[in-house]
């Protein structure tokens, strides 16, 4: 029962490399940095971006973009 623990273990963690982390819904992204890590920083890069909502926003969505994420248009 062990053996059958660890090979289905060892075969999650091998599948995780081809896959993007996403701890929030709606991002895509394909070979990109880790999410939070790309989130965290772009939240601080739109911060300092000043201006209103709509300007922090852009700031942010583009600097996901830089990092390989996007969120995929309706």
């Amino acid at each position: 029962m062990r053996i059958l623990v660890a090979t289905a273990w060892l075969a999650a963690i091998l599948a995780v490399p081809g896959c993007a982390s996403v701890s929030d819904p709606g991002w895509q992204g394909q070979g990109a940095e880790p999410f939070d890590g790309a989130r965290e920083a772009c939240e601080q890069a739109s911060r300092q971006a000043g201006g209103g909502a709509e300007v922090r926003k852009a700031a942010f969505e583009n600097c996901m973009a830089e990092k390989g994420w996007r969120r995929p248009q309706p």
